[in-house]
């Protein structure tokens, strides 16, 4: 039942709710949560095949998308798609002039066909499951499959491939790279003659506590500047890729040097771990290195903005 409970409260933080507790706008009447949106669709000129193996027939021109996450929603931008549609729980700011279209974990169908996209954007990391109703819907459905830098740089490729965009998607790859490769190699500087610094990484909240192993996207980060995750090889049973569940009190018996907490609903996991009475003489509670750091950023949107999600990220890792 905990395990359960914990899926539950994680998997409603991460798709119905923004880093900071933004409440959901309304979406069009009558909303469709199954493909079963009317109208035709439009032979496509192109066979493509997106990151789960699927092949749908695109347009020969892709200038508009709906994004079903917030991380599809920055690939179509990285490219200079056009966002029409995006989630309820992705920001305004994010998509501008794009139309809300459910959340992500719950998509709807009548709002994005209204919408006419040339391509909709989904996520792997939600919508693994969800490939029948794609394959019946109106308009073609290109998953995005992205849970490290080296899949981000990916996953480029294969929209720009997708989207005739070839030449934007080597172009933002290089840009990312060389941003991406300037913060490690300052990592690198910052950790000359020093032990890498051993780190926890924990979301949720309550009793239903996960960590994340290297094999999460924010383990993966963690790894590249230099830090030494201390569940290397996580638990199973988590919600999200790389998660496991686990003890916050017997997490303690680790003795992380850092911290980072992903914290689901309105916050304030560093405070809980930093209450628990068995972390008390922890290396990272008492250096003051238990940290809260974005959702958004670190768990819900592995994408074009991991330079940015590591930029923040080595000054906790590496301070001055």
């Amino acid at each position: 039942m905990r395990r359960a409970a914990g899926l539950l409260l994680l998997a409603t933080a991460i798709a119905g709710l923004s880093a900071c507790g933004q409440a959901e706008e309304p979406v069009p009447e009558r909303p469709s949560p199954t493909a079963g949106a009317s109208g035709s669709r439009a032979a496509g000129a192109r066979t493509v095949v997106d990151m789960t193996g699927r092949s749908i027939q695109v347009g020969e021109t892709v200038r508009t998308v709906a994004a079903l996450s917030p991380a599809a929603a920055d690939f179509a931008a990285a490219l200079g798609l056009q966002v029409v549609g995006r989630p309820t729980d992705t920001p305004e700011a994010s998509a501008p002039g794009a139309k809300a279209t459910g959340p992500t974990i719950s998509p709807d169908f009548n709002a994005i066909a209204a919408l006419a996209p040339d391509l909709v954007l989904a996520d792997a990391a939600f919508h693994a499951g969800r490939t029948r109703d794609f394959d019946r819907f109106t308009y073609p459905v290109f998953v995005l499959k992205a849970n490290s830098y080296t899949e981000v740089l990916a996953a480029l490729t294969a929209l720009g491939g997708a989207t005739g965009r070839d030449e934007a998607a080597a172009a933002a790859r290089e840009a990312l790279s060389r941003r991406v490769e300037r913060v490690v190699a300052a990592a690198r500087v910052k950790a000359a003659g020093k032990p890498a610094p051993k780190v926890l990484i924990v979301t949720g909240g309550g009793r239903d506590i996960f960590a994340g192993g290297a094999g999460s996207y924010l383990g993966d980060l963690v790894g590249l500047l230099g830090g030494a995750n201390v569940l290397a090889a996580a638990a199973e049973g988590g919600p999200v890729a790389g998660f496991g569940v686990v003890d916050v009190a017997q997490a303690a018996g680790l003795n992380p040097e850092v911290v980072l907490a992903l914290s689901s609903g309105q916050g304030g996991l560093a405070s809980q771990v930093k209450a628990e009475p068995a972390w008390a003489n922890s290396a990272a509670v008492k250096a003051g290195r238990v940290f809260e750091v974005d959702t958004v950023l670190y768990l819900r949107a592995p994408g074009p903005r991991v330079a940015e999600a590591l930029e923040g990220l080595l000054p906790l890792l590496w301070p001055d």
